[in-house]
């Protein structure tokens, strides 16, 4: 019964030390997150907060959040709110100038369908919130 013990002490060591060392030496993946705030989206305004939630559930994970119109905030652990009512068309014109969608290991857009033309963002997530 002893060697087993001994044994199983072992393999528990190992396995745990293999655990620990690959949470520590894990990289944090960077997400640019944008909300569409244009009109269309009004009627699903009321549920982006839980879609971000969703979004921002990643473990290892930093986010940096816009909306087509402005910064919200930049790379931090949690993922925060757009604030205000949805206003003004939608115009992905201005997504490549921000700063953190270049260096972003993995981008995606929350909008609704028909708010934008969606068609030119290439290697971007689109989340569809329908009405």
């Amino acid at each position: 019964m002893k060697p087993f013990a001994i044994w199983f002490a072992v393999i528990a060591v190992a396995f745990g030390a293999l655990a620990v060392t690959t949470v520590v030496t894990r990289r944090t993946e960077q997400v640019f997150v944008v909300v569409d705030s244009s009109f269309p989206m009004v009627p699903v305004w009321a549920r982006v907060p839980s879609e971000l939630d969703r979004i921002g559930a990643r473990d290892h994970t930093e986010f940096a959040l816009a909306t087509e119109k402005r910064s919200i905030h930049p790379y931090r652990a949690e993922l925060g709110r757009p604030t205000g009512e949805p206003f003004a068309p939608c115009d992905f014109d201005a997504l490549d100038a921000y700063a953190d969608a270049s260096v972003a290991d993995d981008r995606i857009l929350v909008t609704t369908p028909g708010s934008c033309d969606t068609d030119g963002l290439t290697g971007w997530t689109v989340v569809l919130l329908t009405p």
